[in-house]
């Protein structure tokens, strides 16, 4: 009995073996496919890596050739759109052949333009237009041809599927990124000053004198008979009524006198200011002579003269001759203007001629008592200089507000040339701060419509050439303006855009809010390090410095980037170059040089190079298919 049990058993066995051995096989064969798909998708993995690597250095590589043809723009005056695309592309060829990828630079390389819509609020990609700021890079390995350079991936086991390589593609593209770039303006008094007779002693009088012709030219206002050339009061005597009277004129020079008559001079007495005489008796020297202070009164204003000559006389003393008197109202009358309406709104003939006699910079600069079309500017841009007091200075060519302003037009041709996209607004402050987004003045109305960062750079240009120094105040006010900047870039800035501010002064921040103070926390170090050893490289106790660093560095925390300019001798250089560090951006100086024309100069090429600033290539993986 026992041994049929035990054949039963065995029988029962066998089956067993046999089903073991087939699902160790199915086992082994599953196992053997996810190693080979794991090994195959590791390939597959890596060589996409590698060539994603090698398309994204070669796309930036290719978009710093834009950025470096713009930049040679900015430094030399060539066409910022100048960019050799043949060489951007062997660059792009070059840079991922380092990197182990092959690129066919007429298939996988293509340079286009990326625009923005304002319709839909998208940046948009037009392939071959320029001018060029975006660039798209692909890497192949598509070709049947397993040995070609861009041969399909060959995978270590998908023979055993019947699927022996994988084409890949990779791309990359990398893009210029288009500014909304507000332009923060200094528009206080201080911005004439090298076209004041104070500019003399840097300058020189000759330079100060042709450009002050030429600004009281270009406003071309009803003066009288105000000469040009300023010329001293000459006044005419009585004419004669008998033989022995003679015909007199006197020309006051402030501390001489220049008498000329018909008949010889017989006696000449001069009163000063404070009201001494002085005679001159029993002259012996024909008929003209010069008189002047002697002794203690040497270079003393002469205010009266009576000049004795043939048989003239007069009751004011013993033996006097004619009187002759340099009053304001000589002065109208010998200018014919008693009849002529000061020309502006604020000052009068009176204020001019009180200023001719008594200022400073004239009587330094030799114009004492002198009357005409050279002092009349300098008296506009020292005294009467906001736009509600004399109209017409914005047409006045006044320093360094004017190269100022040629520079900003030749910044928004640079940009208009440019055509990346770029976006301006303007900002200007003096005590108080704007944004200059309309003009209605001199007849004028153009407005950007409330799209107050803009691309309308006819009608930017139009604004700011109609602004003079000292336009709506007098003061510096520079945090004012970077604040103003800082909330017009948060509130008008385009998503894709690089929000960017440019600050430009010629002077010392001199304003900052009533009762505002710095954070209690704040340490100057977390923001003007600029050499990382923890100690701070910039500091200031006054507190309109304070404020207008705080702003930027507010503006700072906000994304933009700030660069600065500083315009002239007196410009605050260390503030500028720490808010351009905290900024992330540049510091231009523009020292002014010995010359109106040197500054010029100068400020053209700052603006340029400004312009030329376009912020460093960006990556963008996701594009919309044009």
């Amino acid at each position: 009995m026992t041994p049929r049990f035990a054949s039963d058993e065995s029988r029962r066995r066998t089956p067993r073996k046999g089903v073991f051995v087939v699902l160790a096989a199915i086992v082994l064969v599953v196992l053997f496919a996810f190693i080979s798909f794991g090994i195959d998708t590791g390939l597959i993995s890596l060589e996409q890596a590698r060539m994603q690597n090698g398309v994204d250095a070669a796309a930036l590589a290719a978009s710093q050739e834009i950025t470096a043809a713009v930049a040679d723009a900015g430094e030399n005056g060539n066409d910022p759109n100048s960019i050799s695309i043949t060489h951007a592309k062997q660059m792009a060829v070059d840079v991922a052949a380092a990197n182990g990828v092959y690129l066919n630079a007429d298939r996988d390389i293509v340079f286009g333009k990326r625009t923005y819509d304002a319709s839909s609020g998208e940046w948009t990609y037009a392939w071959n237009a320029a001018p060029y700021n975006v660039v798209k890079v692909e890497a192949h390995r598509d070709q049947t041809d397993l040995t070609a350079p861009d041969g399909r991936v060959p995978l270590a086991f998908g023979w055993a599927v019947g699927v022996p390589s994988v084409p890949l593609v990779t791309k990359a593209t990398a893009f210029v990124e288009a500014r909304d770039l507000v332009v923060v303006l200094d528009f206080s008094g201080s911005m004439n000053d090298d076209s004041q007779f104070r500019a003399i002693d840097r300058l020189g009088e000759p330079a100060i004198t042709e450009n002050l012709r030429e600004i009281f030219t270009s406003m071309n206002p009803n003066v009288g008979g105000f000469p040009v050339e300023p010329e001293y009061l000459t006044i005419v005597g009585a004419a004669p009524t008998i033989g022995c009277m003679p015909q007199i004129k006197v020309t006051f020079k402030g501390t001489e006198i220049y008498a000329e008559s018909t008949k010889d001079l017989s006696n000449v007495v001069l009163e000063f200011d404070d009201g001494y005489r002085y005679k001159f008796d029993d002259l012996h020297q024909g008929t003209t002579g010069t008189f002047a202070g002697v002794g203690s009164y040497s270079g003393r204003v002469i205010t009266k003269c009576w000049v004795k000559s043939g048989c003239n006389e007069a009751s004011d003393g013993s033996g006097y001759g004619e009187l002759f008197a340099d009053t304001n109202a000589a002065v109208k009358t010998a200018f014919q203007v008693n009849n002529v309406p000061y020309p502006y709104a604020s000052g009068s003939w009176d204020e001019y001629i009180n200023y001719c006699r008594h200022d400073a910079d004239v009587i330094k600069a030799g114009y004492r008592n002198k009357y005409g079309g050279i002092t009349l500017a300098n008296f506009w841009l020292a005294k009467k200089y906001n736009s509600w007091q004399t109209a017409d200075l914005w047409k006045a060519p006044h320093y360094p507000f004017h190269a100022v302003k040629n520079g900003f037009s030749l910044f928004l041709t640079f940009l208009d040339d440019l055509d990346f996209g770029d976006e301006v607004g303007i900002v200007s402050y003096d005590e108080n701060s704007r944004v200059e987004h309309t003009l209605n003045e001199h007849g004028v109305y153009a407005t950007l419509g409330g799209d107050n960062i803009s691309d309308d750079y006819a009608t930017l240009d139009l604004i700011q050439h109609h602004k003079q120094a000292g336009h709506y105040g007098s003061y510096t006010g520079m945090g004012h303006g970077v604040s103003e900047a800082k909330q017009l870039l948060a509130g008008q800035s385009r998503d894709g855009a690089r929000p960017t501010m440019l600050v430009m002064t010629d002077g010392l921040a001199n304003r900052y809010p009533s009762n505002w103070t710095l954070p209690y926390d704040w340490d100057w170090a977390d923001y003007a390090d600029t050499d990382g050893d923890g100690v701070a490289d910039y500091s200031t106790s006054d507190r309109s410095k304070q404020y207008a660093f705080y702003e930027a560095v507010q503006a700072r925390k906000n994304g933009v980037t700030i660069h600065t300019m500083s315009v002239g001798l007196d410009a605050d250089r260390a503030l500028m170059s720490a808010i351009a560090n905290a900024g992330g951006g540049i510091h231009i100086e523009v020292p002014g040089g010995s010359t109106v024309a040197e500054m010029q100069e100068q400020l053209l090429d700052a603006f340029g190079k400004i312009a030329a600033k376009v912020p460093p290539p960006q990556l963008v993986y996701e594009l919309e298919t044009n």
